[in-house]
């Protein structure tokens, strides 16, 4: 989702990170960083209208005289009922058929040329009834953003320095993309060289690439 606030400075240095839990556990009285607020319902809705919006002008090559239909969703779907929920749609649509992939995708082998685009629209109208839920595909809320932002520069990036790979740090917060995708590109993990790549589930397994509290908070809204 867009960024409010850029130029800030986010997160600790990890020495300081270590060190005040070294404090606190001294103490007797470990507190755990609360996990960053994911998505509103509000940059949920927005995320989803989004995807429908390229899907349909997609489908058309963005030609003004298909409007997109407008459909209600009936809820959300996830990796594991998206393709079966979308053919079971066609098939009450008239597409008795429609069946889905090992692959993820849904068709229908028996149509001929013609018939492609009404099938298309009626599988818009399935996916927009039954849209992947944007926390599904990992869309992140700014608070996620800049957790994860400060957690590679402050913690893989160093950590990766120390077993002796070369990584550039991150540019600065302002350019740090938007949503998953944008954001996905930047992981560290992601420009290793060629040699390193081979080592990576040992570095992986010393340099953890996402923190573990990223999504906690989206989740629980699901």
């Amino acid at each position: 989702m867009r960024r409010e606030g850029a130029g800030k400075r986010f997160g600790m240095p990890a020495t300081l990170v270590t060190l005040a839990a070294t404090v606190l556990t001294l103490a007797g009285c470990v507190a755990a960083a609360p996990p960053p607020a994911g998505i509103t319902p509000a940059q949920r809705a927005e995320a989803t209208k989004q995807d429908l919006a390229l899907r349909w002008s997609t489908l058309t090559d963005g030609n003004p005289e298909f409007p997109a239909p407008k459909v209600v969703i009936v809820r959300y779907t996830n990796y594991l009922d998206e393709a079966q929920t979308i053919a079971a749609c066609l098939r009450r649509s008239g597409y008795p058929k429609a069946v889905a992939t090992a692959s993820g995708d849904v068709i229908d082998t028996t149509l001929t040329p013609p018939e492609s685009f009404p099938y298309n629209v009626a599988k818009y109208v399935c996916e927009a009834k039954y849209p992947v839920d944007p926390l599904e595909l990992g869309y992140l809320s700014d608070a996620q953003e800049e957790y994860l932002y400060s957690y590679w520069q402050n913690e893989t990036i160093p950590c990766l320095r120390g077993q002796g790979v070369t990584v550039a740090a991150l540019p600065p917060i302002a350019q740090f993309g938007e949503g998953y995708e944008d954001v996905g590109t930047m992981n560290p993990f992601t420009h290793l060289s060629a040699a390193d790549q081979r080592d990576a589930a040992r570095l992986e397994t010393q340099c953890p690439p996402y923190p573990g509290q990223l999504y906690t908070a989206s989740a629980s809204r699901r």
